[in-house]
Protein backbone atom coordinates (compact mmCIF):
# COMPACT_ATOMS: atom_id res chain seq x y z
CA UNK A 1 0.00 0.00 0.00
CA UNK A 2 1.69 3.64 -0.66
CA UNK A 3 1.42 6.56 0.96
CA UNK A 4 -0.97 9.08 0.36
CA UNK A 5 1.51 11.80 0.43
CA UNK A 6 4.12 10.73 -1.48
CA UNK A 7 2.59 7.61 -3.44
CA UNK A 8 5.16 5.07 -1.65
CA UNK A 9 5.40 2.52 -0.02
CA UNK A 10 8.37 2.06 2.73
CA UNK A 11 11.82 0.07 2.36
CA UNK A 12 10.89 -1.48 6.15
CA UNK A 13 9.16 -5.25 6.15
CA UNK A 14 6.29 -5.27 7.55
CA UNK A 15 6.96 -9.34 8.29
CA UNK A 16 10.23 -8.16 10.04
CA UNK A 17 8.28 -5.14 12.05
CA UNK A 18 5.66 -7.65 13.10
CA UNK A 19 7.69 -10.35 14.32
CA UNK A 20 9.86 -7.87 15.80
CA UNK A 21 6.69 -6.20 17.81
CA UNK A 22 5.69 -9.66 18.45
CA UNK A 23 8.53 -11.64 20.41
CA UNK A 24 10.94 -8.17 21.22
CA UNK A 25 7.97 -5.79 21.35
CA UNK A 26 8.51 -5.46 25.26
CA UNK A 27 11.81 -3.55 24.34
CA UNK A 28 10.81 -1.45 21.24
CA UNK A 29 13.04 -2.98 18.92
CA UNK A 30 10.70 -2.58 15.76
CA UNK A 31 10.48 0.85 16.93
CA UNK A 32 14.09 1.32 16.34
CA UNK A 33 13.85 -0.90 13.39
CA UNK A 34 11.07 1.23 12.04
CA UNK A 35 13.29 4.93 12.53
CA UNK A 36 11.52 5.41 16.28
CA UNK A 37 14.93 5.89 18.09
CA UNK A 38 12.78 8.45 20.46
CA UNK A 39 9.71 6.07 21.00
CA UNK A 40 11.36 3.10 20.88
CA UNK A 41 13.54 4.10 23.80
CA UNK A 42 10.47 5.33 25.77
CA UNK A 43 9.48 1.54 24.97
CA UNK A 44 12.50 0.15 25.93
CA UNK A 45 12.33 1.93 29.53
CA UNK A 46 8.54 1.37 30.35
CA UNK A 47 8.07 -2.65 28.89
CA UNK A 48 6.44 -1.66 25.43
CA UNK A 49 4.58 1.07 27.19
CA UNK A 50 3.85 -1.76 30.38
CA UNK A 51 2.15 -4.12 27.44
CA UNK A 52 -0.30 -1.12 26.74
CA UNK A 53 1.52 0.45 23.88
CA UNK A 54 2.98 -2.97 22.88
CA UNK A 55 -0.56 -4.10 22.08
CA UNK A 56 -1.71 -0.84 20.59
CA UNK A 57 1.47 -1.25 18.16
CA UNK A 58 0.79 -5.12 17.19
CA UNK A 59 -2.88 -4.29 16.53
CA UNK A 60 -1.88 -1.54 14.03
CA UNK A 61 0.62 -3.62 12.70
CA UNK A 62 -1.83 -6.26 11.83
CA UNK A 63 -4.31 -3.91 10.14
CA UNK A 64 -1.44 -2.48 8.19
CA UNK A 65 -1.91 0.62 9.98
CA UNK A 66 1.96 1.31 11.25
CA UNK A 67 3.96 3.79 9.25
CA UNK A 68 7.71 4.05 9.35
CA UNK A 69 9.29 7.42 10.49
CA UNK A 70 9.05 9.27 7.01
CA UNK A 71 5.34 8.24 6.81
CA UNK A 72 5.66 5.19 4.65
CA UNK A 73 3.59 2.45 4.90
CA UNK A 74 5.55 -1.00 5.52
CA UNK A 75 6.40 -3.37 2.28
CA UNK A 76 4.79 -6.48 1.72
CA UNK A 77 2.02 -6.51 4.00
CA UNK A 78 1.32 -10.49 4.59
CA UNK A 79 -3.07 -11.14 5.10
CA UNK A 80 -2.77 -14.48 6.62
CA UNK A 81 0.30 -13.88 8.62
CA UNK A 82 -2.05 -10.43 9.65
CA UNK A 83 -4.73 -12.51 10.39
CA UNK A 84 -3.11 -15.17 12.68
CA UNK A 85 -1.49 -12.73 14.47
CA UNK A 86 -5.06 -10.70 15.61
CA UNK A 87 -7.02 -14.10 16.51
CA UNK A 88 -3.27 -14.78 18.86
CA UNK A 89 -3.88 -10.79 20.04
CA UNK A 90 -7.73 -11.67 20.61
CA UNK A 91 -7.29 -14.43 22.42
CA UNK A 92 -4.64 -13.56 24.79
CA UNK A 93 -6.47 -10.22 25.51
CA UNK A 94 -9.83 -12.72 26.23
CA UNK A 95 -8.04 -15.25 28.54
CA UNK A 96 -6.55 -12.49 30.52
CA UNK A 97 -9.86 -10.74 31.04
CA UNK A 98 -11.13 -14.55 31.99
CA UNK A 99 -7.92 -14.63 34.59
CA UNK A 100 -8.34 -11.17 36.05
CA UNK A 101 -12.14 -11.02 36.56
CA UNK A 102 -11.84 -15.24 37.88
CA UNK A 103 -9.14 -13.75 40.38
CA UNK A 104 -11.95 -10.92 41.61
CA UNK A 105 -14.48 -13.55 42.09
CA UNK A 106 -12.63 -15.91 43.43
CA UNK A 107 -9.87 -14.70 45.64
CA UNK A 108 -9.80 -17.96 47.80
CA UNK A 109 -8.59 -20.36 45.33
CA UNK A 110 -5.01 -17.77 44.86
CA UNK A 111 -3.67 -19.71 47.61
Amino acid sequence: MANEVTGMSGNKSYTATLLLAFFLGGFGIHRFYTGYIGIGILQLLTGGGFGIWLLIDLFSIALNKFVDANGNFLADYNKVLANILLVLLIISVVLCIIGILSALIFPFLLI
